[in-house]
Protein backbone atom coordinates (compact mmCIF):
# COMPACT_ATOMS: atom_id res chain seq x y z
CA UNK A 1 0.00 0.00 0.00
CA UNK A 2 1.66 3.35 -0.92
CA UNK A 3 1.82 5.54 2.07
CA UNK A 4 0.47 8.49 0.64
CA UNK A 5 -2.85 6.74 0.04
CA UNK A 6 -3.55 6.10 3.68
CA UNK A 7 -5.80 7.83 5.39
CA UNK A 8 -6.63 8.04 9.14
CA UNK A 9 -8.95 9.11 11.25
CA UNK A 10 -8.35 8.17 14.79
CA UNK A 11 -10.35 7.47 17.21
CA UNK A 12 -13.56 7.60 14.59
CA UNK A 13 -13.63 6.32 11.14
CA UNK A 14 -10.10 4.33 9.80
CA UNK A 15 -9.79 3.77 6.60
CA UNK A 16 -7.59 0.41 6.58
CA UNK A 17 -9.49 -1.18 9.39
CA UNK A 18 -11.95 -3.67 8.52
CA UNK A 19 -15.49 -2.26 6.29
CA UNK A 20 -17.46 -3.75 9.63
CA UNK A 21 -15.99 -1.31 11.94
CA UNK A 22 -15.66 1.71 10.27
CA UNK A 23 -19.23 2.68 10.97
CA UNK A 24 -18.81 2.33 14.49
CA UNK A 25 -18.19 5.03 17.17
CA UNK A 26 -18.56 5.42 20.93
CA UNK A 27 -21.50 6.80 22.40
CA UNK A 28 -21.22 11.06 22.41
CA UNK A 29 -19.00 11.29 25.87
CA UNK A 30 -17.52 14.69 27.32
CA UNK A 31 -13.99 14.51 28.29
CA UNK A 32 -14.28 17.45 30.62
CA UNK A 33 -13.92 15.58 33.47
CA UNK A 34 -10.45 13.79 32.72
CA UNK A 35 -8.51 16.02 34.31
CA UNK A 36 -6.59 14.12 36.96
CA UNK A 37 -6.07 15.20 40.55
CA UNK A 38 -3.22 12.32 40.48
CA UNK A 39 -1.00 10.93 38.78
CA UNK A 40 -2.63 8.33 36.66
CA UNK A 41 -1.11 4.87 36.44
CA UNK A 42 -1.31 2.76 33.58
CA UNK A 43 -1.99 -1.09 33.76
CA UNK A 44 -1.39 -2.79 30.57
CA UNK A 45 -3.98 -5.68 29.64
CA UNK A 46 -1.86 -7.91 27.18
CA UNK A 47 0.56 -10.95 26.60
CA UNK A 48 3.98 -9.96 27.82
CA UNK A 49 6.04 -9.63 24.01
CA UNK A 50 3.24 -7.76 23.01
CA UNK A 51 4.72 -6.06 19.88
CA UNK A 52 2.31 -3.36 20.83
CA UNK A 53 3.98 -2.72 24.25
CA UNK A 54 6.93 -0.89 23.79
CA UNK A 55 4.46 1.57 21.81
CA UNK A 56 2.75 2.30 25.51
CA UNK A 57 6.20 3.05 26.85
CA UNK A 58 7.29 5.75 24.06
CA UNK A 59 4.00 7.63 23.98
CA UNK A 60 4.37 7.68 28.04
CA UNK A 61 7.42 9.50 27.62
CA UNK A 62 6.05 11.43 24.34
CA UNK A 63 3.25 12.84 26.51
CA UNK A 64 5.58 13.73 29.70
CA UNK A 65 8.09 15.41 27.42
CA UNK A 66 5.38 17.44 26.63
CA UNK A 67 3.94 18.21 29.69
CA UNK A 68 7.64 19.01 30.88
CA UNK A 69 8.51 21.64 27.97
CA UNK A 70 5.34 23.05 28.70
CA UNK A 71 6.10 23.67 32.26
CA UNK A 72 3.34 21.52 33.99
CA UNK A 73 4.15 19.04 36.62
CA UNK A 74 1.51 16.45 35.41
CA UNK A 75 3.08 12.77 34.14
CA UNK A 76 1.69 10.13 33.04
CA UNK A 77 2.59 7.62 36.13
CA UNK A 78 3.82 3.91 36.39
CA UNK A 79 3.43 1.30 33.39
CA UNK A 80 2.16 -2.10 34.77
CA UNK A 81 1.14 -5.47 33.31
CA UNK A 82 -2.17 -6.76 34.68
CA UNK A 83 -3.37 -10.80 34.76
CA UNK A 84 -6.49 -9.91 34.27
CA UNK A 85 -8.32 -10.35 30.87
CA UNK A 86 -10.40 -8.31 28.80
CA UNK A 87 -12.96 -10.31 26.59
CA UNK A 88 -12.83 -8.41 22.50
CA UNK A 89 -16.34 -8.87 22.47
CA UNK A 90 -16.97 -6.95 25.49
CA UNK A 91 -14.85 -4.21 23.93
CA UNK A 92 -17.12 -4.59 20.58
CA UNK A 93 -20.38 -4.24 22.86
CA UNK A 94 -18.71 -1.24 23.99
CA UNK A 95 -18.08 0.53 21.27
CA UNK A 96 -22.09 -0.35 20.17
CA UNK A 97 -22.59 1.79 23.51
CA UNK A 98 -23.94 -1.35 25.82
CA UNK A 99 -21.24 -1.43 28.87
CA UNK A 100 -21.24 -4.65 30.03
CA UNK A 101 -20.68 -5.81 33.73
CA UNK A 102 -17.76 -8.22 32.94
CA UNK A 103 -15.89 -5.06 31.60
CA UNK A 104 -16.75 -2.52 34.07
CA UNK A 105 -15.81 -5.30 36.89
CA UNK A 106 -12.63 -5.79 34.88
CA UNK A 107 -11.99 -1.89 35.14
CA UNK A 108 -13.12 -1.49 38.63
CA UNK A 109 -10.66 -4.23 39.69
CA UNK A 110 -7.62 -3.74 37.59
CA UNK A 111 -4.82 -2.05 39.46
CA UNK A 112 -4.32 1.45 37.90
CA UNK A 113 -6.42 4.47 36.61
CA UNK A 114 -5.67 4.13 32.63
CA UNK A 115 -6.34 0.63 31.18
CA UNK A 116 -4.55 -0.01 28.26
CA UNK A 117 -5.87 -3.51 26.28
CA UNK A 118 -4.25 -4.66 23.46
CA UNK A 119 -6.80 -7.27 22.32
CA UNK A 120 -5.90 -9.75 19.70
CA UNK A 121 -9.51 -8.24 17.30
CA UNK A 122 -9.30 -5.95 14.64
CA UNK A 123 -12.63 -5.87 14.58
CA UNK A 124 -12.91 -2.48 15.60
CA UNK A 125 -11.53 0.86 15.82
CA UNK A 126 -9.05 2.37 18.58
CA UNK A 127 -10.92 3.91 21.43
CA UNK A 128 -10.51 5.44 24.91
CA UNK A 129 -13.65 5.35 26.95
CA UNK A 130 -13.74 7.24 30.12
CA UNK A 131 -15.89 6.15 33.02
CA UNK A 132 -16.74 9.15 36.03
CA UNK A 133 -18.00 6.65 38.27
CA UNK A 134 -14.90 4.85 38.49
CA UNK A 135 -12.57 7.53 37.95
CA UNK A 136 -11.08 5.37 35.08
CA UNK A 137 -10.36 5.41 31.60
CA UNK A 138 -10.43 2.35 29.10
CA UNK A 139 -7.98 2.29 25.95
CA UNK A 140 -8.33 -0.24 23.95
CA UNK A 141 -6.52 -1.09 20.87
CA UNK A 142 -7.37 -3.88 17.71
CA UNK A 143 -4.85 -5.85 16.48
CA UNK A 144 -2.64 -3.84 14.23
CA UNK A 145 -1.10 -6.28 12.60
CA UNK A 146 -2.67 -6.19 9.08
CA UNK A 147 -2.36 -2.65 8.71
CA UNK A 148 0.48 -0.63 7.71
CA UNK A 149 3.57 -1.21 9.93
CA UNK A 150 5.99 1.49 8.83
CA UNK A 151 7.79 2.86 11.88
CA UNK A 152 5.97 4.85 14.12
CA UNK A 153 2.48 3.60 12.92
CA UNK A 154 1.47 2.18 16.45
CA UNK A 155 3.34 4.37 18.72
CA UNK A 156 0.83 7.31 16.96
CA UNK A 157 -2.24 5.04 17.63
CA UNK A 158 -1.64 4.59 20.93
CA UNK A 159 -0.40 8.27 22.01
CA UNK A 160 -3.70 9.40 20.21
CA UNK A 161 -5.37 7.57 22.43
CA UNK A 162 -3.80 8.26 25.49
CA UNK A 163 -4.69 11.99 24.55
CA UNK A 164 -7.83 11.23 25.14
CA UNK A 165 -7.45 9.95 28.58
CA UNK A 166 -5.78 13.06 29.77
CA UNK A 167 -8.81 15.22 28.56
CA UNK A 168 -7.74 16.65 25.01
CA UNK A 169 -11.13 15.84 22.23
CA UNK A 170 -10.51 15.60 18.43
CA UNK A 171 -9.20 18.75 16.54
CA UNK A 172 -9.65 19.27 12.56
CA UNK A 173 -6.12 19.79 11.89
CA UNK A 174 -5.09 16.93 9.38
CA UNK A 175 -1.40 16.93 10.09
CA UNK A 176 -2.00 16.79 14.16
CA UNK A 177 -1.87 14.35 16.96
CA UNK A 178 -5.33 14.32 18.09
CA UNK A 179 -6.91 14.66 14.60
CA UNK A 180 -10.30 12.51 14.34
CA UNK A 181 -13.87 12.58 14.37
CA UNK A 182 -15.77 13.77 11.15
CA UNK A 183 -11.90 15.10 9.99
CA UNK A 184 -9.98 13.60 7.15
CA UNK A 185 -6.59 12.94 8.84
CA UNK A 186 -3.38 12.59 6.92
CA UNK A 187 -0.94 10.22 7.23
CA UNK A 188 1.45 9.90 10.45
CA UNK A 189 4.87 10.36 10.59
CA UNK A 190 6.96 7.64 9.66
CA UNK A 191 9.09 8.30 12.84
CA UNK A 192 8.01 10.05 15.88
CA UNK A 193 5.20 11.26 16.61
CA UNK A 194 2.70 14.06 14.75
CA UNK A 195 2.66 17.59 16.82
CA UNK A 196 -0.25 18.55 19.05
CA UNK A 197 -1.55 22.01 17.81
CA UNK A 198 -1.25 25.10 20.23
CA UNK A 199 -4.64 24.88 21.19
CA UNK A 200 -4.21 21.90 22.26
CA UNK A 201 -1.11 22.77 24.55
CA UNK A 202 -3.08 25.64 25.65
CA UNK A 203 -6.02 22.75 26.52
CA UNK A 204 -3.25 21.13 28.19
CA UNK A 205 -2.41 24.01 30.07
CA UNK A 206 -5.41 24.66 31.39
CA UNK A 207 -6.25 21.73 32.35
CA UNK A 208 -2.82 21.28 33.93
CA UNK A 209 -1.05 24.58 34.95
CA UNK A 210 2.20 25.14 36.14
CA UNK A 211 0.41 25.40 39.82
CA UNK A 212 -1.10 21.99 39.65
CA UNK A 213 0.23 19.32 42.34
CA UNK A 214 -1.05 15.32 42.60
CA UNK A 215 -3.03 14.55 45.18
CA UNK A 216 -1.97 11.34 46.74
CA UNK A 217 -2.38 7.98 44.71
CA UNK A 218 -5.74 6.00 45.01
CA UNK A 219 -5.27 2.92 47.56
CA UNK A 220 -6.06 0.26 44.94
CA UNK A 221 -7.19 -2.82 46.00
CA UNK A 222 -7.94 -4.81 42.82
CA UNK A 223 -5.53 -7.82 40.73
CA UNK A 224 -1.57 -7.26 41.52
CA UNK A 225 0.11 -6.04 39.04
CA UNK A 226 2.24 -9.09 36.95
CA UNK A 227 5.28 -6.84 36.15
CA UNK A 228 6.50 -3.17 35.63
CA UNK A 229 7.19 -2.32 31.99
CA UNK A 230 10.07 0.02 31.35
Amino acid sequence: MDRRTFILGLGSIAAGFPSSSRAQSLPSRGTTWVVWEEIPTIVVVSAEDDFRVPAIRASVDFWNAEFAQLGSPFRLGAIVHSLRSIAASDLLALTAGIPLAPLLNSMREANGDVIVVLSDDAGFNPFAFPSPALRKVLVAIPSLRKLPSWPGFARNVVAHELGHAIGLGHNDDATSLMCGGAARCDLLPKDGFAPLTTADKIKLLEMYPPSWQPKPPRPWKGDPPAGTIG
